[in-house]
């Protein structure tokens, strides 16, 4: 069988043009399933206790995707009790610090927890990827390490931004206290001045 030069060019024509459909369906699919998160799930793991570290660990990730200050015990404690009862999360998180962890010491030599916020945004820059990718390469990045920075987004970062805007965004915005703390009965047993 003779090949002619004509028949090769339109024989890669074709194909290029079938490989350009395919990317661009894909790249359309991608787009406008962009604000659809995919179906990942908590994975099963029984409640356990939370250790001292791996709590400071999420309470740096909380704060440092916040961005302003905030009050960590409450930050500890809640992620302590979720851990400590809900399946799912002790195994989640222990996971979350291994990962940022290992990415923080590759990246600065030392623990998460113990790096500067500079660091730690980058460390945690994957999530946002997860959460909103912009581009092909986002959601292959996104996909390839099967979905977990997606978990993290989801039930780590997002619990943490919900637990701020219930609690220390109001104190931000100027407030003594968030819904549902005791405040201002101090006021009531000072004598006037």
């Amino acid at each position: 069988m003779r090949l002619s030069r004509r028949g090769v060019l339109s024989a890669a024509l074709v194909a290029a043009g079938g490989a350009g459909s395919w990317c661009l369906w894909r790249v359309v699919g991608f787009t406008r399933s962009a604000g659809v998160r995919s179906a990942v799930t908590l994975p099963d793991g029984e409640p356990a206790a939370l250790s001292a570290g791996d709590a400071g660990t999420l309470v740096a990730a909380a704060a440092a995707v916040i961005g302003v200050p905030i009050e960590p015990v409450h930050y500890a404690e809640y992620y302590r009790w979720r851990a400590g009862h809900l399946r799912g999360y002790h195994a989640l998180y222990r996971a979350f610090v291994r990962d940022v962890d290992r990415r923080a010491r590759a990246s600065a030599g030392r623990a998460f927890a113990d790096s500067p916020v500079v660091v730690r945004r980058g460390v945690l820059e994957p999530a946002r990827r997860a959460r909103a990718p912009r581009s092909l390469s986002d959601h292959l990045r996104s996909n390839f390490d099967g979905g977990a920075w997606q978990l993290y987004d989801r039930y780590i970062l997002a619990e943490g931004l919900a637990l701020f805007a219930r609690t220390d965004a109001w104190t931000a915005l100027g407030y003594r206290g968030w819904p549902g703390e005791a405040r201002g009965l101090d006021r009531y047993q000072q004598a006037p001045a």
